[in-house]
């Protein structure tokens, strides 16, 4: 298992919020390998947990940014003081070499964040997700849900995104060739049942088409 994998399963793994590492991480996991180098720690949560893990993070010394869009970030100094525009924050420790911010005004930065692999646990980026009852429901369109007990898996006690979720999100910027690359590793390990999952929900969320239709019937 990755190193920074397990630094930070084992980091998170007591506040009482419940996580799953998503990303390529999730696939590497799933793999029981490492396909490529990561350029940061991505981590699936819960919104009803938002504000405890913002609390938490800070709590052990960590600056909490939320994403505006258009290259701009919020710093969060309370959970009273919020936008809520995106649905990702990202915490970071001083001395991350890839993530920089430059002061605009009222707790607004301008923000870069560096193409490079991640090598220490300094940046962690929370990815809020919902879920009804006992689904979990895909973040860009509420109509593709998939059961909690298959979205979410575990492996070595470090519970994970379920690929075809990982590989649905990442359908939507085929322009990175990172992406494809991913489909194309992974998609042959995937199950029938998964392999038929992913073929639906890209339908629904591209009823015009999708390049990696026709691949996986």
């Amino acid at each position: 298992m990755n190193p920074l994998i397990t630094a930070c399963n084992n980091f998170l793994k007591d506040p009482g919020f419940e996580y799953a590492f998503c990303g390529g991480h999730a696939l590497d996991i799933y793999l029981k390998r490492t396909m490529r180098p990561h350029g940061d720690i991505d981590i699936s949560v819960y919104q009803q947990d938002r504000d405890k893990i913002i609390s938490f993070m800070q709590s052990r010394d960590w600056t909490v940014y939320e994403a505006m869009g258009g290259g701009m970030v919020h710093l969060i100094n309370n959970t009273a003081d919020q936008k809520q525009i995106k649905r990702n924050i990202f915490c970071v420790r001083d001395g991350c070499p890839f993530f920089h911010v430059e002061f605009a005004e009222d707790n607004m930065y301008h923000c870069e964040i560096g193409h490079m692999e991640q090598k220490e646990l300094d940046y962690i980026e929370f990815l809020f997700n919902n879920r009804i009852e006992n689904e979990f429901i895909y973040a860009r369109n509420g109509a593709i849900r998939r059961k909690l007990s298959q979205a979410i898996l575990c492996e070595d006690d470090i519970a994970y995104l379920a690929p075809e979720l990982v590989l649905l999100y990442k359908s939507t910027d085929l322009s990175r060739k990172e992406n494809c690359q991913d489909f194309d590793i992974v998609t042959p390990y995937l199950s029938d049942e998964s392999r038929e999952w992913l073929r639906n929900a890209l339908q629904t969320e591209f009823p015009d088409g999708h390049d990696w239709l026709a691949r996986l019937v």
